[in-house]
């Protein structure tokens, strides 16, 4: 083979210098109608079949496109973005590279699938007025002082005989002493009894005197009855009814305190220093007072106690006519509240 020489070399190679520059110079082919061309960094592919829109690939080179006649959902689609489905690709816009954008679905009700960590808002009026147990039980009890059924006797050697002016003053010095007492316990806001006429009064004067049944009974029966009583001490269930239920609009509670006294006189005391010679016994004087609180809805009595003393010869120091004797027996019966000698389960 015959050499060609440097001339023919260098001749050869402006030749193909040429050629590629002609080559590189000429014009691709238009894309089809309705598809836009993006341009590509690196050689251009040929163009897609009709109905697809071709996208801008960094790297590497588009794929070359399927031939005629096979599906447009055959093309594998780029990892990012996702392929659109076949509904979306009937979605796009012919006349821009930007699919048309589906309906929005309507969001998932979360309401019924989640739960609801926000705490409720309060109700404004519940939070400014506590319940009624609340205060109830936070509260003072209202308690009602009702009038004292205390009397104070004389006996002589006629009888007996009441004596007005020492029974207003035992019923004034008890009185004050039972509100002295309970305030000093604590929980209690003593409320006075607004006057009453007619058949309210009788009913209240009616349901007193019954207290002081029950308390006689529980003093003379539950105390003195023996081992037959002794359930009784430990399920105390005595009520005088209901009927004072029409003042509970003022009070829940209603503290009751009756009694009596007998005092001697001089006569008294010396028959019976003459019968107690010859071994007869002849009743001198003394002293009972029974206190309790009564809840005025059901009548329950809630606690109960007693003093007793007796006055031997003419001689006491349970006379309630005088303050400091209505204060110590006053004291007494409430010493350890709110336990009783007769009551010993308290419900407050």
């Amino acid at each position: 083979m015959k050499s060609l020489s440097p001339a023919g070399l260098y001749a050869t190679a402006a030749l193909l210098l040429c050629v590629s520059m002609a080559a590189a110079q000429e014009t691709p082919p238009p894309p089809p109608s309705g598809l836009t061309v993006v341009e590509q960094p690196a050689p251009p592919a040929p163009p897609p079949p009709s109905g697809l829109t071709v996208t801008e690939q960094p790297a590497p080179p588009a794929e070359a496109a399927p031939a005629p006649g096979e599906p447009a959902a055959a093309l594998e689609a780029p990892p990012a973005p996702p392929a659109l489905p076949a509904s979306a690709a009937e979605q796009l816009d012919p006349g821009s590279s930007r699919p048309v954008e589906p309906p929005a679905e309507p969001a998932p009700d979360t309401a019924a699938t989640e739960p609801v960590s926000a705490e409720p808002v309060p109700d404004a009026a519940a939070a400014m007025e506590p319940a009624p147990e609340v205060a109830a039980t936070t509260g003072p009890k209202r308690i009602l002082v009702l009038p004292l059924e205390f009397t104070v006797y004389e006996r002589s050697v006629a009888g007996l005989e009441v004596v007005p002016d020492w029974t207003e003053a035992a019923r004034r010095n008890l009185l004050e002493s039972s509100g002295r007492a309970l305030r000093g316990v604590g929980g209690f806001e003593l409320i006075s009894l607004p006057p009453l006429e007619g058949e309210a009064n009788d009913v209240l004067r009616e349901h007193v005197e019954l207290f002081k049944i029950v308390s006689d009974t529980v003093t003379s029966v539950v105390h003195a009855g023996g081992k037959a009583w002794e359930e009784k001490k430990t399920h105390f269930d005595y009520t005088i009814g209901d009927g004072l239920a029409f003042l509970t609009e003022i009070a829940d509670y209603a503290f009751i305190l009756g009694g009596g006294q007998i005092k001697q006189t001089g006569g008294s005391t010396f028959m019976q220093l003459l019968a107690a010679g010859v071994g007869y016994y002849v009743p001198g004087g003394g002293t009972y007072v029974a206190a309790g609180i009564v809840d005025l809805r059901t009548g329950e009595v809630f606690w109960l106690n007693s003093m007793q003393g007796g006055e031997f010869f003419g001689m006491t120091t349970n006379d309630t006519r005088k303050p400091e004797a209505a204060e110590e027996i006053v004291a007494k019966m409430f010493e350890g509240y709110p336990a009783s000698r007769w009551v010993t389960v308290r419900p407050f």
